[in-house]
């Protein structure tokens, strides 16, 4: 069954950062799912439509790089919303044009995701 509405995975195990990218996302009119951990994010990865993922890059089970992978896979655009240091990063084959510093501005990031808010049309009324 496919998706009429875009779906945007959440990857952060802080409850309040979560929550806050979840509630942007969601003011983005764009529905969200979140996890804590990489092996729950493939797993939805695995049953779901995903849109579009914002990603922590530290998480319970370890970092997003395996997630990463799969999502570049699949052509599903990604930004990794982080405090982790750039050097990290790059060493993990993080592409640092699509990270963000915490606190982000995840409403701006959504919208780049799937192409809504500045300089984008908006999605149709219904």
């Amino acid at each position: 069954m496919s998706r009429k509405q875009a779906l945007v995975l959440i990857v952060e195990d802080d409850a309040l950062v979560a929550m806050d990218a979840a509630d942007s996302v969601s003011c983005a009119g764009v529905e969200a799912v979140t996890v804590e951990s990489v092996t729950d994010a493939i797993g939805i990865l695995e049953r779901e439509d995903i849109s579009a993922a914002i990603l922590d890059f530290h998480v319970r089970d370890g970092t997003v790089t395996p997630l990463i992978e799969r999502l570049s896979e699949r052509h599903i655009p990604y930004r990794v919303v982080t405090g982790s240091p750039a050097a990290e990063l790059a060493a993990g084959g993080v592409p640092l044009d699509l990270c963000a510093r915490k606190p982000a501005d995840y409403l701006a990031i959504v919208g780049a995701l799937v192409g809504i808010g500045p300089g984008h049309s908006p999605p149709a009324s219904r």
